[in-house]
């Protein structure tokens, strides 16, 4: 007869310490195993604690820091080498050395003489805790290397559709016909109109909630002295009590790693607002994006709904009764708010993003319309915190983690609702230089999207029309290219008939519906839009001939947003200034 013989290993924690003190050996010892822990043994010259360390390879280490005859800073240094954690066991006195060492090993310290429930629950939760943090580095090494994968096929999508755009436009020029966009240009012209007409059609009635649930609200702020103060006040201000009359939301603003006043500025504030939690990160936590801040919140978070504001936000008093009720809904997961530009009158700049931003707002309506497939804004979005969470949270690396979120949420079946009915108003952008920096920015984010989730929206199995609303948004920056070079050759062929009579510079022989409808189709939204204000007569169409000509900046954007694309190393997150004023 044959047998096997079966070795059980033995997966106890192993526990080493490192002391020359015979009595408190003993009694680590006894109270190591009386935990049902394996004490593995001991040493105190340095030379025999790391040899035993690399043969033993501990669990856990138990360091005296009575020790005489050693480093101990440069002990827990090498420790960390080997991936094992430490408590600290110290004396009555603290000196400056011990002090350090517990700060630099934040896996717990005991006084002696030691008790042995707090010896054997401190050895529990570090080994529990380095655990979990070794996990997390696994999962973040896992996340980090995604990323640099999606990197690169960024760089290659985003050069081919380059060289793609660069190539038909030369073919144009070259060959002076330009066809082809017309008949390309059908099918982003085409939903133009079809949003345009959709928008005019009243949204589906919301329902108010006979108990209104509690909110938390997120204020991100990096550097944000000049604005954060009034938008603090003015957010918490809403009027939304609970049926004590007591704040019913709570307002957490993330101070991420401020260099400036913001962190004074929002302490002064604390004793002022019940509702006000502040969180400050720092370095090297603080800087790394907006959607990790959002993350960090998200944890602390007591609220069933998420809003999310910039902290140069001002809001009416009403405002979260107003867009809380568009979540009443189980099939609804989150609504963006109106946003609108309370500096819209300091330059040509600003008031153009005040218009633009109502052009979105109006597509955003057409897309609630034929299915609630609208998306959130960094400004003013809300959303359910279960949905959050079970569409993984938000991307800490996505350059726009607001369309990031949006997406994961209608490719689980999702739907997002848009609400006019309130704005958000922020800060517009008033000089060209740190405006093209924002929109670089957003480009980025939707090119992100576009080449990252492309697979997944196609296998998706969601509706086609809803696919088809998810793509053509996120493909807006391509199209729009193509878009307003058509509009060039359209002014240039114009111009050339007015002094040329009867001369064609580049051809465009589409049958006439096709160049009419490609023509036409960037003003009636803008038109409704606009209407949507009740401005004058006047008001009216200059904004509509200023807008067409502040679209045209969309051309260089296209180019700029390639490059950087091409040629940057990482994802990089880069916020928008905010100089405060009226």
């Amino acid at each position: 007869m044959s047998g096997k013989i079966t070795t059980e290993v033995d997966t106890r924690p192993k526990i080493f310490a490192v002391s020359s003190e015979e009595k408190l050996l003993g009694e680590i010892k006894e109270y190591v195993e009386n935990y049902n822990y394996r004490y593995v043994g001991s040493a105190f010259k340095k030379e025999d604690i790391m040899i035993k360390i690399g043969e033993l390879s501990p669990d856990l280490i138990l360091l005296d820091a009575d020790e005489k005859g050693l480093d101990l800073l440069e002990l827990s240094d090498e420790f960390e080498l080997y991936n094992t954690p430490m408590i600290t066991i110290v004396g009555e006195e603290f000196n400056e050395i011990i002090d350090k060492i517990i700060m630099s090993t934040p896996y717990g310290y005991l006084i002696k003489d030691i008790d042995e429930e707090e010896l054997q629950r401190a050895m529990a939760v570090a080994i529990k805790k380095h655990t979990q943090n070794t996990e997390n580095i696994k999962i973040a090494k896992c996340r980090i290397k995604e990323k640099n994968i999606e990197l690169l096929i960024e760089k290659s999508d985003s050069s081919f559709l380059l060289i793609i755009c660069v190539a038909l436009i030369l073919m144009a020029v070259f060959t002076r016909n330009a066809t082809w966009l017309q008949w390309v240009l059908i099918i982003p012209t085409g939903a133009m109109l079809i949003n345009s007409l959709v928008s005019i059609r009243k949204q589906s009635e919301v329902i108010e909630y006979e108990k209104y649930p509690f909110i938390s609200i997120f204020i991100p702020a990096h550097n944000e002295e000049y604005t954060i103060q009034s938008t603090v006040e003015s957010i918490c201000s809403c009027d939304y009590p609970n049926e004590e009359g007591e704040p019913n939301f709570e307002v957490i603003v993330v101070n991420d790693g401020s260099t400036d006043d913001t962190g004074k500025i929002l302490s002064e504030m604390k004793n002022k607002f019940s509702q006000l939690k502040i969180v400050t990160r720092y370095p090297p936590r603080s800087g790394k994006g907006k959607g990790f801040v959002l993350n960090d919140a998200l944890t602390l978070s007591r609220g069933e709904i998420i809003g999310v504001f910039d902290a140069d936000t001002q809001i009416k008093s009403h405002y979260l009764k107003t867009i809380v009720n568009y979540l009443n809904d189980p099939e609804i997961d989150g609504v963006q708010s109106r946003v609108k530009m309370y500096n819209k009158d300091e330059n040509f700049l600003a008031r153009m993003q005040h218009v633009e931003f109502g052009s979105f707002g109006n597509t955003l309506i057409a897309k609630d319309n034929l299915g609630k497939t609208g998306f959130l804004g960094g400004n003013g979005q809300f959303v359910k915190k279960q949905s959050i969470i079970d569409s993984g949270r938000w991307d800490g690396f996505a350059v726009t983690e607001d369309l990031n979120l949006a997406i994961k949420i209608m490719l689980q079946g999702g739907k997002i609702r848009y609400c006019g009915d309130v704005a958000v108003y922020q800060e517009a952008v008033t000089s060209w230089k740190p405006f093209f920096r924002q929109r670089v920015r957003w480009a980025i984010g939707n090119f992100e999207t576009l080449f990252v989730y492309l697979p997944q929206i196609l296998r998706a199995k969601i509706p086609l029309a809803k696919k088809f609303n998810i793509l053509e948004h996120i493909s807006f920056y391509s199209f729009n290219l193509l878009i307003f070079f058509g509009f060039l050759i359209t002014i240039l062929n114009v111009i050339s008939w007015f002094f040329f009579h009867n001369v064609t510079i580049i051809r465009m022989d589409a049958p006439f519906i096709i160049g009419f409808l490609s023509v036409i189709a960037f003003f009636p939204g803008i038109m409704i839009a606009l209407s949507r204000d009740n401005p004058s007569q006047l008001e009216f169409i200059k904004d509509i001939v200023k807008y067409y000509v502040y679209c045209f900046h969309l051309i260089p954007l296209f180019f700029m947003t390639m490059v950087n694309m091409m040629t940057r190393k990482e994802r990089k997150w880069a916020k928008t200034e905010h100089k405060g004023g009226d």
